[in-house]
C-alpha cells in the first residue's frame, strides 16, 4: 500500500512544481516583454532636426553624415522641403504655395536615437547641443509621448516585480510543503539511518538528487507549456517576436529550469535537515 502513496505524493510534487514554474515563467515573460516593448518604442522615437532653407542639398547631406557619426544616432533620414510640401498637400488638401507664393517648409533630418538616449532628460540635452549649430533652426520631438511611455513602462515594471516577488515567496512555500510531504513518510527511515551511523550528507544525497530531477522535469514541462502558448499567440500576432525574440525566450526557458532545480533542491535539503535534527520521540507527534 505504500508504493501507490509514494507515487501519488511524487506526482503531486511534479504537478505543483510545474504549475508554479509556469506562473513564474509567464511573469518573467511579461516583465521582459515590457522592457523590450519600451526599448522598441524608444528605438522608433525620432527627433526632427530642421535646418535652414539657405543651405544647399549637398550641405544638408554633409551635415547629415556628420550627425550619423555621433554616438547617440542610430540612423537618420533626409527629408527635403519638397517632400514635406507634398505631405502637407495630402493632409491639408490645399497647396500652401498657391497662397504664399513660395514653399514655407524647411528641410529636416529625422534622427532615430539609440534607446539609451531616448529619454526626456537626454533628449533635452541633445536639443540644446543641436540648437547651438547655426545650421539648425528648430528641433522637434514628442516630449509628452516619451515621458508617458517611460512613466507607464516604469510603473508596469514595478508592479510586475512586486507581484513576481510575492509569487516567488508563495511558490517557495507551496513547493516546500509538497517536498516536505513527500519526505514526511520516510522520516522514520531517516532516523534509523542516523542511528546506524550514516552521515547527514549521505542521508540527504538521494533526496537531493531525486528532487533535482523533479525540478528539472517540472521546468522542462513548464517550458513546454510556455512554448506551446507562445506558438499559438505567435500565429495570431507575428509581431510578438520583436518584443520577445528567441534569445529572450531561451533565457526564460533556462531561468525556469534553474529556478525549479534550485527550489526543489533547497526545499529537500531543509526538509531532510529538519527531520534529522528531531529526536525519535518527536517524529510521532508530527
Amino acid at each position: 500500500m505504500s508504493r501507490p502513496k509514494i507515487k501519488i505524493q511524487t506526482l503531486s510534487v511534479y504537478t505543483s512544481t510545474t504549475l508554479v514554474l509556469l506562473l513564474l515563467g509567464v511573469m518573467c515573460a511579461l516583465l521582459l516583454s515590457a522592457r523590450s516593448l519600451s526599448d522598441h518604442i524608444k528605438r522608433n522615437m525620432t527627433m526632427s532636426v530642421v535646418v535652414s532653407s539657405k543651405l544647399s542639398e549637398a550641405e544638408v547631406l554633409n551635415f547629415r553624415s556628420q550627425l550619423n557619426k555621433r554616438s547617440y544616432v542610430a540612423s537618420s533620414e533626409y527629408v527635403s522641403s519638397a517632400q514635406i510640401l507634398e505631405e502637407q498637400k495630402k493632409e491639408l488638401g490645399t497647396d500652401p504655395v498657391e497662397f504664399l507664393g513660395y514653399n514655407p517648409y524647411e528641410p529636416s533630418i529625422d534622427l532615430t536615437l539609440k534607446s539609451e538616449y531616448a529619454r526626456p532628460d537626454s533628449m533635452a540635452v541633445l536639443e540644446k547641443q543641436l540648437l547651438k549649430d547655426k545650421r539648425v533652426t528648430q528641433v522637434v520631438y514628442h516630449r509628452e509621448v516619451i515621458e508617458a511611455v517611460n512613466d507607464n513602462i516604469h510603473k508596469i515594471a514595478i508592479v510586475l516585480l512586486v507581484f513576481m516577488a510575492v509569487l516567488m515567496l508563495i511558490s517557495w512555500s507551496l513547493i516546500g510543503n509538497a517536498v516536505r510531504l513527500s519526505i514526511y513518510s520516510k522520516r522514520f527511515i531517516l532516523h534509523t539511518m542516523k542511528l546506524v551511523g550514516a552521515t547527514w550528507g549521505f542521508i540527504r544525497r538521494p533526496f537531493i538528487v531525486s528532487n533535482m530531477y523533479i525540478g528539472l522535469l517540472s521546468g522542462v514541462a513548464a517550458d513546454a507549456l510556455l512554448g506551446g502558448a507562445f506558438y499559438l499567440a505567435l500565429r495570431e500576432e507575428p509581431a510578438l517576436l520583436t518584443i520577445l525574440p528567441p534569445v529572450t525566450l531561451a533565457f526564460i526557458a533556462v531561468a525556469v529550469i534553474c529556478f525549479g532545480i534550485l527550489m526543489t533542491v533547497s526545499c529537500a535539503y531543509s526538509s531532510v535537515t529538519r527531520f534529522l535534527r528531531m529526536r525519535g520521540d518527536d517524529l510521532y507527534f508530527l
